[in-house]
């Protein structure tokens, strides 16, 4: 099943035209955003951008709900609300690793447009 979570990439709000559903995964202390199809930028905790650490942290203060299993996680699981209502424009954590995250259109054009060296 990881094969379907490697080729993840932001989708619109299903609510909210404005703002998209941005895909993270969280591996010790390195995060995987992915930007676009087929394009994933790469952070530690000192290099994620302040807008996706503020949602991690309040994702991480309220997450008390049942986490998906990684063996059996789904795409489209990816991108529902698993958390309550209220979150539904910060994001949610889906399993151990992985996150959705709401972003708005600026912060994610400024995701794809960074520069980052070769080995990014």
């Amino acid at each position: 099943m990881f094969h379907l979570i490697g080729h993840l990439s932001p989708v619109v709000h299903t609510k909210k035209w404005d703002l998209i559903r941005l895909p993270l995964r969280k591996i010790d202390d390195r995060y995987v955003v992915y930007v676009a199809d087929g394009l994933v930028r790469y952070y530690d905790e000192d290099t994620l951008p302040d807008p996706l650490k503020t949602k991690m942290a309040m994702i991480l203060a309220a997450s008390t709900h049942k986490l998906e299993s990684e063996i059996r996680l789904q795409k489209l699981t990816v991108y529902q609300n698993s958390m309550s209502p209220d979150f539904d424009e910060i994001g949610w954590r889906v399993s151990e690793t992985y996150f959705c995250l709401v972003v708005d259109r600026e912060t994610l054009d400024s995701l794809k447009g960074e520069q980052h060296g070769a080995n990014a």
